[in-house]
């Protein structure tokens, strides 16, 4: 069993990268691959494309588009991976950052909307915009898009408010 702050989680996620965005991780993912099987099959080529002055062209292609890649996609996970929301029975808390981190707290009492948005491909593969906002603000206090099982965080803030702490 998960524990945050000493209360028990009832939800812990992130955005997902593959639901969110397929066709990228797949580019991401295919750009890495195809660097790196240039980079494994750069010894193997022909000889005047391994002498002077094409090696090193060559290579410094292959290299920097590895390179390229892998940042791409490293800036991306973190994006992602630096965000997450945790709902306990007491309080949601939407943490983001990896390195320079912000956290917002709400308590479950003090939420006065939740809102739930999902477009046909995202309801298609469980992900959603989740926007919850308390009653000391006039706008939304948490707003984080390609989070998995948006519904089941309505459901538990909503259980929550009305005094019922399910651990469905």
């Amino acid at each position: 069993m998960r524990r945050y702050h000493g209360q028990k989680v009832l939800y812990f996620s992130f955005p997902s990268m593959f639901r969110t965005d397929p066709v990228r991780w797949l580019l991401y993912f295919i750009l890495i691959l195809a660097a790196g099987a240039g980079v494994l099959a750069y010894g193997r080529l022909p000889e005047p494309f391994t002498e002077a002055p094409y090696n090193w062209g060559i290579f410094l292609a292959i290299v920097l588009t590895a390179g390229f890649g892998l940042a791409l996609y490293t800036r991306w996970w973190f994006k992602n991976y630096g965000s997450r929301l945790v709902l306990t029975q007491e309080e949601a808390t939407f943490i983001k950052g990896v390195f320079n981190t912000s956290m917002t707290e709400i308590r479950i009492a003090d939420i006065r909307a939740v809102e739930v948005d999902q477009r046909f491909f995202e309801k298609l593969v469980g992900i959603g915009t989740i926007r919850i906002a308390s009653a000391g603000s006039d706008g939304w206090e948490i707003d984080i898009s390609g989070m998995p099982s948006p519904a089941k965080v309505r459901n538990i803030i909503n259980a929550g408010r009305h005094g019922s702490n399910s651990d469905d």
